[in-house]
């Protein structure tokens, strides 16, 4: 795609009003001269989150340390996949017409084309909508949404629509409205049958998929007849619809979330309108049995804990075991939504009653890895060796999760429920804190590592298993990053190019312990470079708190100005 004029950012970021932009987002207030709130990126309740003046384009949080502007809000806010989307939001947001520099014939047709594109999602989102109120053919289907307890003005805030019968229908409407035979097939809105473009979508319920700033991507459709072998279809994967990286609802959902901090995440379309009839307005769907990675990192930036509203049956706590994987090190808490047994969110919808339940369960989650212990014991025979394997599956899965009160507690009630002797709960404590990177035996690290520890021997592990590409990564680092002495001197030897197997004697255990984790790592040299970044991020981010707490003003404004560039760096600015 054609590269945004650098003059055209700029004039982007002087436009961009950070006040205007936050505000239903935070709760801003004027104190002092300045605009104040409680930090969107972490939990407080005295305010520490300000707008910098005298213009106000920047903000800071004397509390967690985030920063940035509003192309910074944008990405990790807002849900801008990239650097250019979020010039894009903005620009239109306050009407900042944007200059591209001179682009490639290839690029400036792809860019018109991904425009188009997008206008023609956008029209069959609302041709299907129209559908769904004025054709006799639809009546069926707005019989089963009222009957799900769904209302109109409910349905419209969503856009729900109609495909109807006939084979061309909506590409014939298209076609009418310029759009080519190949457009309709990017969109996924056709498919070529015997050289005629007919319409993807026939005699189903249609719900509109949009990215993060509400533009259609694609859709889900559901159909009424019970013979259809499939109830569910979606647009097929193509160059705008990706459903690993989109989430039913989320325009919607974000500035509730934004302001309150937390968002529920349910399985299906109607489990999203259920929930946001009971009142629950920050509720989206991952249109699947779990979240992806991608999808996580898109609800990261919009709220500080997800609440997992997954069906309360088996495939729902599988369903949450696989979202814990792909959280990753995602700084977000995970909870979970204790729903009645073999109900879903869209069950609850039909009455005033069962709306009340689901709100009171979304209101009061309880944390996901007790959650999840309680599913797991619940399922497990009652012959020992069924209970073991029960056991270990809980310990397994307490090693993903960092020391926590919240930890202790589910090792107490894991024990409780299996009948455990008081050795046996105290070994149960012990192996649920063994190392979560390790290769599957005793940590060789007798205690265990605090985040910032954690960190640095991941990066190590990365750099062991990428010998090569280690030291380009490695030498725009200092050793001042690294707060373990051992860990230290661990980098000046792979900054060098030392591999783990000639270390000296006195690191032998350390490079024994790296190189097995590294076996098993799985690494990407995408990951070492994220890792690098990381751990930079955190030594500036100590070194800002120590000029805050020594008064050293110039100093911090200093270091700041590295952590915007650092963290530039990191999204790929």
């Amino acid at each position: 795609m054609p590269e945004i004029d650098p003059e055209s950012i700029e004039e982007v970021r002087r436009a961009a009003d950070l006040v205007e932009l936050l505000r239903g987002r935070v709760e801003l207030v004027r104190s002092g001269g300045r605009w104040r709130a409680r930090c969107p990126f972490h939990e407080e309740r005295t305010p520490s989150f300000v707008l910098i003046p005298p213009e106000n384009r920047t903000y800071y949080c004397f509390g967690c340390g985030a920063s940035g502007d509003a192309i910074t809000w944008m990405r990790e806010r807002e849900g801008a996949a990239s650097f250019p989307e979020a010039i894009e939001a903005l620009a239109e947001r306050f009407g900042v017409p944007l200059r591209h520099l001179r682009a490639s014939p290839q690029e400036e047709a792809e860019r018109i084309a991904a425009e188009r594109r997008l206008e023609l999602l956008d029209r069959a989102a609302s041709f299907y909508e129209s559908s769904l109120w004025r054709m006799d053919e639809a009546a069926t289907a707005r019989a089963y949404l009222a009957g799900r307890g769904f209302g109109e003005d409910l349905v419209r805030r969503f856009r729900i629509g109609y495909a109807p019968n006939g084979g061309s229908v909506l590409a014939g409407h298209a076609a009418r409205a310029g759009f080519s035979r190949d457009q309709l097939l990017a969109a996924g809105l056709a498919q070529l049958r015997g050289g005629v473009a007919r319409d993807f979508f026939v005699s189903r319920i249609v719900f509109p998929i949009a990215d993060g700033r509400g533009r259609v991507q694609g859709f889900g459709a559901r159909t009424l007849d019970p013979a259809e072998r499939a109830k569910y279809v979606n647009s097929p994967e193509g160059p705008t619809f990706r459903k690993r990286r989109l989430l039913f609802g989320l325009s919607l959902a974000r500035p509730e979330a934004a302001r309150q901090g937390w968002i529920a995440v349910s399985e299906g379309y109607t489990d999203v309108m259920a929930l946001t009839a009971s009142g629950v307005e920050a509720a989206v769907a991952c249109m699947g049995t779990s979240l992806t990675a991608e999808q996580m990192r898109l609800l990261a930036r919009v709220a500080q804990e997800v609440r997992l509203c997954f069906d309360a049956d088996r495939a729902g706590e599988e369903a949450a075991w696989r979202t814990v994987e792909a959280a990753g090190d995602l700084a977000v808490r995970l909870t979970a939504v204790p729903l009645p047994a073999g109900r879903d969110p869209g069950d609850l919808a039909g009455d005033g009653e069962g709306l009340a339940t689901l709100r009171r369960a979304v209101e009061e989650p309880v944390p996901l890895m007790e959650w999840l212990v309680r599913a797991r014991i619940a399922r497990a025979g009652r012959t020992a060796a069924e209970r073991d394997r029960a056991l270990g599956e809980v310990t397994a899965l307490m090693r993903r999760f960092p020391d926590s009160v919240e930890k202790d507690e589910a090792v107490r009630i894991a024990a409780s429920l299996l009948g455990l002797s008081r050795p046996l709960e105290e070994r149960l404590r012990e192996e649920a804190r063994r190392e979560r990177a390790g290769a599957g035996g005793p940590d060789p690290v007798s205690r265990r590592l605090s985040s910032d520890e954690e960190r640095e021997r991941r990066l190590l592990v990365l750099a062991v298993a990428l010998p090569e590409a280690a030291p380009r990564y490695l030498g725009s680092m200092s050793e001042d990053a690294f707060e373990v002495d051992e860990h230290r001197r661990a980098f000046a030897l792979l900054a060098s190019g030392t591999t783990a197997d000639r270390w000296p004697e006195e690191l032998a255990g350390l490079a024994a312990a790296l190189r097995a984790e590294a076996a098993v790592a799985g690494a990407e040299e995408a990951e070492l470079r994220e890792a690098t970044y990381r751990l930079q991020e955190r030594s500036l981010e100590r070194r800002a708190a120590r000029a805050r707490e020594g008064g050293d003003v110039d100093e911090f404004l200093r270091i700041q100005e590295l952590l915007h560039q650092l963290r530039r760096a990191i999204r790929g600015d």
